[in-house]
C-alpha cells in the first residue's frame, strides 16, 4: 500500500483538489491521500476507510469535510481514471539528464508498474536472459545465485576489466552485491562499510552462497589507512533516486537540503579515495541516483580541483555518456522486465 501511496501521489492530489482548497491543513490532506489509496487499491471495507479517516480527522474537527469529500469521491468511483502523472520536481529532474523522449516516456511508464527483480548467478549459464549471469526473480533466489538489479549487474559488467590489479577494496560494500559478483570475476575483496546491519546482511548472502569475502566494519571517511590501493570501488550513500521503481516514496521525498549533504559527503569520500589510489590506479565512483548534484556534478568538482585525475570511457550499448560520467539506459532492458538507474563514471589517477 504505501508503494501505492506513492505512485498514485499526482493522482491523488488532483482528486482531492476538487473537493478542497489551498487552507486545507496538510494533515487532512494525507488522510484524504491515504484513504483513497486504500479505496483503490486495498480489500478494506468501504465502510471502515471511511469511518477511520472520519475518526483520525476529529482532532483537527474537519471530521464533516473529510466525510463530505470521500462520501463525493465515492459517488464517482468509476468515473475516476488514473493517468501516468508525475510528480513535477522528479520529472525536471529526470528531463535533465534523459532528453530522448522514448526514455523518457518509457521512464515515466515504469513509475507506475510493479517492477522485476532480478538474481544473478555466480557463474555463466547458457539459460541466463543476459550477460551470462542474470535471471529473473520468481519466489525464491536459486541456489549460487544472489539478488541484484540488472542496471547494477551491467554497472560491474562494464567497468571491471579497467581494474588492472584484481585487489580491489570495495567502499560502502553492503549489503554487497557489488563485492560479491566482482568476486565471481575473480578479483580478490576486500569489502569495507560501517554499518552493523548492512554488514549482517552481507555475512548473511555469503553464508548462502558458501564463499568468502574479507568484511571489515571500517568507518571510511574516519579510518587512518597504512596501505595504497590500485583499485577501488565507491559505492557511495546516495538519495537512491535512480530506485523509484521499487522506492516510488523517492519521487516525493527530494529535499534539496539532503541532497545538498550527499554530494559533499560523495565528495569527501572521492578525495579520500583519491588520497590511498596508487598512480596508475583506478576508482569507480558509482551511485544509484540521476539527480546531477549527485552525480555529474560531483565528478565536475573533483576534476577541477584534481588536474591529477583521467576519465574513462565506458563501452556499453545499455549506457547513456552525460559529460564526465553514464549513466544507465533502461528501455534498453525493457523487452527484460526494465532496469534501476545508476550512474558510474571511472577515474585514473595519472600522477
Amino acid at each position: 500500500m504505501i508503494q501505492e501511496y506513492y505512485r498514485n501521489y499526482e493522482n491523488h492530489n488532483q482528486i482531492i483538489s476538487r473537493y478542497t482548497h489551498s487552507k486545507t491543513p496538510k494533515k487532512i490532506i494525507i488522510i484524504l491521500r491515504i484513504s483513497l489509496t486504500l479505496l483503490f487499491f486495498s480489500n478494506k471495507p468501504t465502510f471502515s476507510i471511511v469511518n477511520d479517516a472520519v475518526e483520525e480527522s476529529k482532532f483537527l474537527k474537519k471530521e464533516k469535510l473529510v466525510n463530505a469529500v470521500l462520501r463525493n469521491i465515492l459517488r464517482k468511483k468509476n468515473e475516476i481514471e488514473y493517468g501516468n502523472i508525475i510528480y513535477p520536481n522528479f520529472k525536471k529532474i529526470l528531463d535533465k539528464i534523459f532528453s530522448s523522449n522514448p526514455i523518457r516516456e518509457y521512464i515515466y511508464s515504469t513509475l507506475f508498474t510493479k517492477p522485476k527483480n532480478y538474481q544473478i548467478s555466480l557463474s555463466d549459464k547458457k539459460d541466463a536472459i543476459y550477460g551470462r549471469r542474470v535471471f529473473i526473480l520468481e519466489k525464491k533466489v536459486m541456489k549460487d545465485c544472489f539478488v541484484q538489479d540488472i542496471g547494477n549487474f551491467e554497472v560491474i559488467n562494464s567497468i571491471h576489466k579497467f581494474y588492472k590489479d584484481k585487489n580491489l577494496i570495495d567502499v560502502c560494500a553492503a549489503p554487497g552485491g557489488k563485492s560479491i559478483l566482482l568476486q565471481s570475476l575473480g578479483f580478490n575483496i576486500t569489502a569495507i562499510d560501517k554499518s552493523q546491519v548492512q554488514l549482517k546482511k552481507l555475512d548473511e548472502n555469503l553464508s548462502r552462497l558458501k564463499i568468502k569475502i574479507n568484511i571489515q566494519k571500517v568507518d571510511f571517511l574516519n579510518n587512518k589507512f597504512n596501505n595504497k590501493y590500485n583499485s577501488i570501488l565507491l559505492d557511495a550513500p546516495c538519495s537512491a533516486l535512480g530506485t523509484f521503481r521499487r522506492n516510488p516514496d523517492v519521487t516525493v521525498k527530494i529535499d534539496k537540503s539532503m541532497i545538498k549533504k550527499h554530494q559533499k559527503i560523495q565528495i569527501e569520500m572521492i578525495e579520500k579515495s583519491l588520497k590511498i589510489l596508487n598512480i596508475g590506479g583506478f576508482l569507480a565512483y558509482v551511485v544509484c541516483s540521476f539527480h546531477p548534484f549527485e552525480t555529474i556534478n560531483v565528478i565536475d568538482k573533483v576534476i577541477q580541483k584534481h588536474k591529477t585525475i583521467k576519465i574513462h570511457n565506458i563501452k556499453s550499448d545499455k549506457m547513456i555518456k552525460r559529460q564526465n560520467g553514464y549513466f544507465i539506459n533502461p528501455l534498453k532492458f525493457k523487452k527484460l522486465g526494465g532496469s534501476d538507474i545508476f550512474f558510474v563514471s571511472i577515474l585514473e589517477k595519472i600522477k
